[in-house]
């Protein structure tokens, strides 16, 4: 039994309309926004924070005066087939703390700004071990290992 010949057109037809599909995706913070409202300056502990809106997204450093900041951001993309995707919508919520841990300030932010992550880590001051190294590296130490056994 043979398909007729206009079945394979329909299915590439099908496969190009699904392939130009646009997919939306929410990255980040999925909570509301609206519950920041709740959040009284002055009175809340970050722990307070931590139960009501979860984790932050990020958090910042230790500043000098001993307050440190969380940051709940919420990204919404789209893609159109194979282009790139681009940014359609963005909230950030920025919460403050004192040194004691109380918050100190809530101020929010929306629009399409970027809001990069940047991940840099700081050189540890150690050796780096090339190949030959990692794999022969320890044979000391197992070596040394069995001979304090065997006293």
């Amino acid at each position: 039994m043979r398909l007729p010949s206009y079945i394979p057109v329909l299915i590439c037809v099908s496969l190009f309309v699904c392939a130009c599909e646009t997919s939306v995706m929410n990255r980040g913070y999925v909570g509301e926004f609206g519950d920041f409202n709740k959040v009284a300056v002055g009175k809340d502990t970050s722990q307070d924070v931590f139960e009501r809106m979860g984790s932050p997204t990020a958090s910042s450093s230790i500043s000098s005066d001993g307050s440190y900041r969380w940051f709940y951001i919420a990204k919404k993309t789209e893609k159109t087939g194979p282009m790139d995707s681009k940014t359609i919508g963005q909230s950030v919520v920025v919460v403050t703390f004192s040194s004691s841990g109380v918050v100190k300030s809530v101020s929010k932010a929306t629009g399409e700004r970027d809001v990069k992550i940047v991940s840099d880590s700081a050189a540890s001051g150690g050796k780096t071990a090339g190949v030959m190294g990692e794999v022969f590296g320890g044979l000391g130490k197992y070596r040394k290992q069995f001979e304090d056994a065997g006293k």
